[in-house]
């Protein structure tokens, strides 16, 4: 029985240590000017997927053989008491299937959920979960993941509702060994004139204002691990307090919170109905000395990743008085174990919302955690929202050819119409020698929702050219903008740049109006003749003058594609 179990706990792990490669969570709202209460947003998550180790299906990744488990939530994490009622429903972490990659083993998924919520909402979710394929040199195992992203549904000084910018990713990146490469983050903003900028994920530290105690309670946040366990009597420090229960944690002690009637109280200085004192209630003690003696004993107890800590504290009435009324705030944990500048090698910066990297060394995956945010002008430093982008980079061996293929911009009119369907190659063009490395696939990081795509395709006519078919139906929903973006890939996975392109969906079948118009000129020449003699002087002059008019002429074509 316990070999069974241990065989259980050993493929849980296993599961749990290639599957995610990233991801971004965003939301929008419905009505941006909407002034009434609640208010609609919509909430869109984004992952990528090792493929087919996740299968392509609705629901990812519970649909996985093993992964029946993994279902969790978008979770508030800070400023719940404003969440505008949103820790009462919250919605789970779950996607649908979009593109994969079979060459790349890689897929992605995207799902968006409708949320109402009180007006002035503003907090913070998360997905949280663990762990990582073994990342940085030398490799560390069972890194954990913290994908932050921050709601605000109060008004803007402008006087309407904040749409957050969208950012689109590509997970993994491939980076050649001793290559310096630059990796853009495609990043667009609905609202005209906002200053969209790029930072790296941080984790801030939350705190209690004035709070004074002694007890040290465990921190799931492998930066204070050591810092906790040095803990000192009487220092200040952040903490989360866990949630009273009963005697259960008062038997042989009477700390901050427990009651007066529990066994570790009897005979202490508690008095009343619970113990206030934010060190805890000592025994009652006589004494003749004006000095406080406190005494600190610390076990420390470790099991995996995970760290336990017990104190035992005696001191003299007398500590501070307590402040657990004042306000308590969360630590926002923006990257777990990929913050930066842990999580990349030296000399990796980010400009721009644009990362300049440099792998020096092959077969070593890299983790990137950024934050996309959006300001009301350039001297703003308040940021309205806050989107997260994480994904993974790996460092390859230098290729025998080192030529990055191109994709061929669209040529056709990407104004489309409501109900009507289309269809078009998205062309790329192999650099390369065909002997030496060949197109496997162009990747669609970013889709449209409904728009499908066929094979890779090689052309008949020209060897270093591949396409792929798409076909697509627009939706009443989808009128607007609508992006999608593509990679393409070598078999030596050099990648080309992202490339994006922007449809217009319209109600009417005026898409894509051309006009053309000539202008009218007038062209005049003149010619002077002059001839001079010693005793007569004779000047003529010649003009002749032509005029060319050419009428106005407008030429309307409607192209209906």
């Amino acid at each position: 029985m316990i070999f069974g179990l241990f065989i259980l706990f050993c493929s849980f792990t296993f599961t749990g240590a290639k599957h995610f490669n990233g991801g971004t969570i965003g939301w929008a709202p419905i009505d941006p000017y909407d002034n009434s209460t609640p208010v609609d947003i919509t909430i869109t998550q984004s992952y990528s997927w090792t493929y087919p180790y996740i299968q392509c299906a609705h629901n990812v990744p519970i649909t996985t053989s093993g992964f029946g488990r993994a279902n969790t939530n978008l979770t508030c994490v800070v400023d719940c008491s404003t969440d505008g009622g949103y820790s009462t429903k919250p919605i789970d972490i779950l996607t649908d299937c979009t593109s994969t990659s079979s060459s790349l083993k890689m897929m992605t998924t995207e799902r968006s959920k409708n949320v109402t919520l009180t007006a002035d909402a503003h907090f913070y979710i998360a997905y949280r979960g663990s762990a990582w394929v073994p990342l940085n040199d030398p490799a560390e195992k069972g890194l954990d993941w913290s994908i932050v992203t921050y709601i605000d549904l109060r008004k803007r000084s402008d006087g309407f509702i904040n749409t957050p910018p969208v950012a689109k990713f590509v997970s993994p990146q491939y980076a050649i060994v001793n290559k310096t490469i630059q990796i853009n983050i495609p990043v667009s903003d609905a609202n005209a004139g906002d200053d969209v900028r790029c930072r790296w994920s941080k984790y801030t530290t939350g705190y209690r204002r004035r709070k004074r105690f002694d007890k040290e309670e465990h921190i799931k946040h492998r930066s204070d691990i050591y810092f906790l366990s040095e803990v000192a009597s009487d220092r200040e420090f952040i903490h989360t307090r866990k949630k009273r229960q009963g005697c259960s944690t008062c038997l042989s002690s009477c700390p901050y919170g427990c009651s007066c009637g529990c066994n570790g109280c009897t005979s202490t200085t508690c008095t009343g109905t619970t113990c206030t004192d934010s060190g805890g209630c000592s025994a009652t003690v006589a004494t003749t000395t004006i000095h406080t003696t406190t005494t600190t004993t610390v076990a420390a107890t470790t099991t995996g990743a995970t760290t336990a800590i017990n104190t035992t504290t005696t001191e003299t009435p007398g500590t501070p008085k307590s402040t657990s009324t004042f306000p308590i705030r969360q630590a926002i944990d923006e990257c777990a174990d990929i913050c930066y500048p842990n999580s990349v090698p030296s000399g990796t910066t980010l400009s721009n919302c644009t990362i300049t990297f440099t792998g020096h060394k092959a077969g070593v995956w890299y983790a990137v955690a950024i934050q996309v945010e959006d300001f009301i002008s350039g001297s703003s430093m308040t940021p309205m929202s806050s989107v997260p982008v994480q994904f993974l980079i790996y460092v390859e061996p230098q290729p025998a050819c080192s030529k990055e293929p191109v994709i061929i911009p669209l040529d056709r009119c990407l104004e489309v119409q409501v109900g009507v369907s289309i269809s078009f190659n998205l062309s790329a063009m192999n650099l390369c020698n065909q002997t030496v490395a060949t197109l496997t696939d162009i990747a669609v990081p970013s889709s449209i929702t409904g728009m499908t795509h066929g094979n890779l395709t090689h052309s008949s006519t020209n060897s270093s050219i591949y396409y792929m078919k798409f076909t697509w139906t627009p939706q009443t929903n989808q009128i607007g903008s609508q992006q999608l973006c593509t990679v393409a890939y070598t078999s030596e996975n050099l990648q080309s740049e992202q490339y994006c392109v922007t449809f217009t969906v319209k109600t009417s079948s005026d898409t894509c109006v051309t006009t053309t118009t000539t202008s009218t000129s007038t062209t005049t020449t003149s010619q002077t003749t002059t001839t001079t003699e010693t005793t007569t002087t004779t000047s003529e002059t010649t003009t002749t003058t032509s005029t060319t008019t050419t009428s106005e002429t407008t030429t309307t074509t409607r192209m209906n594609d």
